[in-house]
């Protein structure tokens, strides 16, 4: 698989050891279940085409699963680095927090709950890239477009790249097959453009998928989705690393 070549012979800037990108968003978002769904795609041949819940999930949950800063290394080139989900009437310490893992402070296995409680230095890996997950459900919640907008302004000031990646798309269609004419639906490509323009962030960097969720094996329109997007991010760390 092409899409699945470029990500494994990924290498990043002589300026950094590794690609890290950072993933993070509400409770419920599907970050947990985009990062399963990657996993699966990427180890397609180890696990005979089945989808795997490495990353634990509980649909409907109000608090996050995860609790510590958990990193997944991908081909030793790539790491990916999953946050707990925030709850919107805690936001204020979500940016302290994210803040503080983009800049390097938080060691990996950090428990999020100690993170502002430490006073002890801690030594972590830089992000180059940073993806804000949302879920098409919540694309009218005002409360969390608003914080996404001014953590986007945030990063656009200190230069660290940041995509949108929206998920459960697959909710706007009837069937997975139409999800390889997503943008040829008006609604649909109006809908995506009407998020971005709340959050001002370009849409070059709104990136769609649809999570495996309730399927037990992949399939090649949700994969190329997920494999797109997953390169997506990559391609956008770079030229930030080149400017370290």
């Amino acid at each position: 698989m092409k899409l699945q070549e470029e990500i494994k012979n990924h290498q990043p800037h002589p300026n950094a050891s590794t690609t890290n990108i950072l993933i993070t968003g509400s409770v419920g978002s599907g970050k947990s279940s985009f990062l399963n769904s990657v996993l699966s795609e990427l180890r397609r041949e180890e696990f005979n085409g089945r989808v795997q819940n490495i990353q634990a999930v509980r649909p409907g949950a109000q608090t996050s699963v995860t609790q510590h800063l958990r990193c997944h290394t991908f081909y030793d080139k790539i790491k990916i680095f999953d946050t707990a989900g925030f709850e919107l009437g805690k936001t204020v310490n979500a940016s302290i927090i994210l803040k503080k893992i983009i800049d390097g402070e938080v060691a990996e296995g950090s428990k999020f709950d100690d993170i502002l409680k430490t006073k002890i230095k801690m030594e972590g890996d830089k992000i180059h890239c940073v993806v804000l997950v949302i879920s098409i459900h919540n694309a009218e919640n005002q409360d969390l477009i608003r914080f996404y907008e001014e953590f986007i302004g945030m990063l656009t000031e200190t230069g660290v790249p940041c995509q949108l990646l929206v998920t459960f798309v697959d909710k706007l269609v009837e069937k997975t097959v139409d999800l390889k004419n997503l943008y040829k639906r008006r609604d649909i490509k109006q809908k995506i453009e009407n998020i971005a323009k709340k959050m001002r962030i370009s849409m070059s960097n709104v990136l769609v998928v649809s999570n495996y969720f309730e399927e037990m094996k992949i399939n090649q329109i949700k994969g190329t989705l997920l494999l797109e997007a997953f390169a997506q991010m990559l391609m956008a760390a770079k030229p930030f690393q080149e400017r370290m």
